[in-house]
């Protein structure tokens, strides 16, 4: 069905590029290809008929379902950002953390989900600027008002030609660690007064 609307596109439009099909081998397996396509005609200008190639990407689709598991294996939130700040992706993690849907933070600012966003921003402009950032506390905000503090760490990423695409951060919970610090804090501060 979805291949013969590939083919009707191609005589209506005159082409088709990076139409996604599956199709199905000789042997029976199904390889996820993109199809390419446009009509040739003679000199009157009538259709005579299609030229068409597709290109297998079932190893690239399987490597992007691959890198997807890992990153929603992480049980740190972890989040992509465009170089204008805006979130491009995120994991399973990071959804938890701010109470909302991937398609919710998708296109928003990364700074706007902390207590702090001029440092958030700073904390991706910087790495930006040095390539990497180590350790960088923050404060999350969840949707619904409970605060978690982590320690961010993240790195610039780049294409093939080396060109940076974005930030790829990820965020260790040390809510229970600071809570304890403090804690600490308060027994040694109790013990020294008279």
């Amino acid at each position: 069905d979805k291949a013969r609307e590939g083919y009707r596109q191609v005589f209506a439009e005159g082409s088709v590029t990076d139409y996604p099909l599956t199709i199905r081998h000789r042997d029976g397996q199904l390889l996820d290809v993109l199809y390419n396509a446009s009509v040739y005609r003679d000199v009157l200008g009538n259709v005579l008929g299609v030229f068409a190639a597709a290109r297998d990407v079932t190893a690239q689709k399987q490597a992007a379902q691959y890198a997807r598991s890992l990153i929603e294996a992480s049980l740190d939130p972890l989040v992509t950002i465009s170089p204008e700040g805006k979130i491009t992706d995120v994991n399973e993690a990071t959804m938890k953390v701010t109470g909302r849907l991937r398609e919710e933070l998708i296109g928003t600012d990364f700074s706007d989900y902390f207590t702090e966003p001029d440092k958030a921003l700073e904390g991706y402009q910087q790495v930006f600027a040095e390539g990497s950032v180590t350790d960088y506390p923050l404060t999350i905000r969840h949707r619904d008002g409970q605060l978690m503090d982590v320690l961010y760490n993240a790195s610039v990423y780049r294409d093939v030609q080396g060109n940076v695409l974005g930030v790829f951060a990820a965020a260790r919970d040390v809510t229970a660690q600071k809570q304890a610090a403090q804690y600490s804090r308060s027994l040694i501060e109790a013990s020294l007064d008279p």
